[in-house]
């Protein structure tokens, strides 16, 4: 009976003693995220993409002839020249001697060629009077159908001669500059061995990539402007020239702007922008891309800080995506602020910390 005093005893001081312990509460969790605040931005009405400007005529200039090259005028890299100046010679030596023996070949040939006619009119009569037999006719008839044969062929052999002897002289074909020099003068050259890459100038190109959600707008002979990193406040007018219509590696679409440089501030290699004129018209909210989260049945929704503590799920309309960022058709308005990191672990009512915000 005492034991069982005991026992009952210290069961009673132990509730006595948890009812006396405070209740420790839970404390909340604040999540710390980034965010951004929603602008608007008129973007579809401009886009802007990156290029290299490149000459839109350049040429790799070489002989159609082999030979030594003994005057080099064109040497100098950014050396002017007008179409048909000379550029460069080879020695026309070997071609000269062509040329003679073409010629003298030529008046040989032309002489038999004047005899066998002589001799076709003379024996012609022969037979008419029954002097001679018709295959003797016939023989000289041949004879001269050959001796005209040949005639033709070294006329034309000496018409390659002279045009050979012409392939010595290399000139320019258009107004234009030396941009690079392959060979140096005494140097032995082969038939179409570049010896200078030669630029017209007057007009440059840029080639920029357009994805294929925009590519489908752009139209041949578009008006568009370019902005040049190493000519700043100097925009240049370009056109649109060429539009591809197969991705290259990147899966972009390759476009190809022309630029005019009349006057001549223009040089292969400058970076620059290309600035597109608007399609729609109208200003539209963008977000960054990791704002967006997905949802199983296929819609989509952003978080939303709310009086800076709090985040809430809204569910938006998502259009193209751009260098600006996913752009918002409905859902949220101008200066709402986003979250950007940490989108996956929230929930509605959650609170929040800001730890930064981009722009």
């Amino acid at each position: 009976m005492k034991k069982l005093s005991l026992v009952l005893l210290s069961i009673f001081s132990l509730l006595i003693a948890g009812c006396n312990d405070a209740v420790i509460p839970v404390k909340e969790v604040i999540r710390p995220v980034k965010t951004a605040t929603v602008g608007e931005s008129d973007f579809d009405r401009q886009w802007v993409f990156s290029g290299t400007v490149e000459d839109a005529l350049e040429s790799e200039l070489s002989f159609r002839v082999h030979g030594k090259v003994i005057s080099f005028p064109g040497d100098q890299i950014g050396r002017k020249f007008r179409a048909g100046q000379i550029i460069a010679k080879l020695d026309p030596a070997d071609y000269e001697l062509e040329v003679h023996q073409a010629e003298a070949q030529l008046e040989q040939v032309r002489a038999n060629f004047t005899r066998a006619k002589a001799d076709v009119s003379r024996i012609r009569q022969l037979f008419e009077r029954e002097v001679i037999s018709k295959s003797e006719l016939d023989q000289s008839e041949a004879d001269y159908k050959s001796q005209e044969a040949q005639l033709n062929a070294w006329a034309k052999m000496l018409d390659i001669a002279r045009k050979k002897l012409k392939y010595t002289v290399l000139s320019a074909p258009f107004d234009g500059w030396v941009s690079a020099v392959n060979i140096n003068i005494h140097q032995n050259v082969q038939s179409g061995e570049g010896i200078i890459v030669f630029n017209a100038g007057r007009q440059m190109k840029m080639s920029i990539s357009l994805p294929d959600t925009l590519i489908a707008q752009v139209t041949e002979g578009e008006k568009v402007d370019v902005v040049l990193d190493a000519l700043p406040g100097q925009p240049a007018k370009g056109i649109v020239m060429e539009v591809g219509i197969g991705a290259n590696e990147s899966s972009s679409y390759p476009v190809k702007v022309y630029l005019d440089n009349s006057h001549q501030r223009l040089r292969s290699g400058m970076s620059g922008k290309v600035f597109f004129p608007g399609r729609n018209g109208g200003n539209h909210v963008f977000v960054p891309p990791s704002a967006v989260v997905g949802n199983p049945d296929g819609s989509n929704h952003v978080w939303v800080v709310e009086n800076n503590s709090t985040v809430k799920m809204c569910k938006v309309k998502i259009g193209s995506l751009s260098p600006l960022g996913v752009q918002i058709k409905d859902g949220i308005k101008t200066g709402a602020v986003v979250v950007i990191r940490g989108v996956h672990s929230l929930r509605d009512g959650m609170k929040v910390k800001t730890v930064g915000e981009e722009s």
